[in-house]
This record gives structure tokens, sequence and C-alpha cells, in this order.
């Protein structure tokens, strides 16, 4: 069995859990038709979810400046888990945590699978955790182009 350590920085809090199977778009379909799709059910499983610290809203003004992307956490005066790192209306997720596998096993980061946002769309990477000594961060970009699909048609 491969082992996937994750040591948390400075005493920061990190809630991970196992992926669930439920998404509530899936709950919502018409007799639950879309769980009958098992290879739903088990990229919906797949991996481990890391859960947001605080509650926040993002608006990107459009601009390419770092400045551009307005991050307020709610409560108001809490620290947002997100901040504009990049330019160009990417937000930043900060996870203050050192992932470490064994050698030659790489982790895969993306967004929750099967989990669509409106108006946000995850990145992914890989991350060299067989030796990288640096903390995780997973990007979301917070534009739709004209001509991009804003989000996947679901059959059922």
């Amino acid at each position: 069995m491969k082992q996937l350590t994750a040591y948390v920085v400075d005493g920061h809090e990190v809630r991970i859990r196992p992926a669930p199977v439920e998404r509530q778009w899936m709950d919502d379909s018409d007799q639950r038709f879309a769980y009958r799709c098992l290879p739903l059910n088990i990229a919906n499983a797949h991996g481990w979810e890391i859960l947001c610290t605080g509650a926040f809203s993002a608006i990107w003004d459009g601009h390419p400046n770092i400045d551009a992307v307005h991050v307020k956490a709610r409560p108001l005066g809490s620290t947002p888990p997100a901040i504009s790192h990049f330019r160009g209306g990417t937000l930043t997720f900060h996870i203050p945590c050192l992932f470490q596998t064994e050698p030659g096993v790489d982790l895969f980061v993306t967004g929750p699978i099967n989990r669509p946002k409106d108006g946000i769309a995850p990145l992914s990477g890989v991350i060299e955790t067989d030796w990288s000594p640096y903390a995780l961060y997973l990007h979301y970009e917070l534009e739709v182009h004209a001509s991009e699909p804003p989000r996947t048609l679901r059959g059922g």
C-alpha cells in the first residue's frame, strides 16, 4: 500500500477527508438516477478532499494586476482562505501542509471531481511530493471566455 503523509505547518488547521461519493446535483437528479453511473461514483470518491477553513467571496474586476481580485472573508475581519497571488483573475488557496509520498510517487492536485461551481474553475497540477519541501497551493480561474464551455452538460 502506498503511503501519504501530511505535515501541518506552524499549527494551522487542515481538515482532510476521503472524497465522498455524494454530489448535490446527483441527489437532485430524477430518482437520483445519476448514481447509477458507476464510473461517476468511482471518480467522485477518488482521493481526498481538503476542506475550506472559512467562507469567502471573490470578485475579479477584469484588470490584469494582482489586486484586481477582491476577496472578502466571512465573517468580515477573519482571514480569507484564498488570495490573489497571480495576475489575470487567478485565485490561490494556500494549503499549510507539506505532503510526502514514497519515492517515485507524485500527487495529482485538482479541484473536487464532478462538483462544478458557477464562475470558477479549478486548475490542476502534479506535485512531486517524493522530494518537494514546499507547501501545497491550489489555483482557480475566475473567468469564462466566449467560446469556452462554462460547464459540462450532464446527461442522465
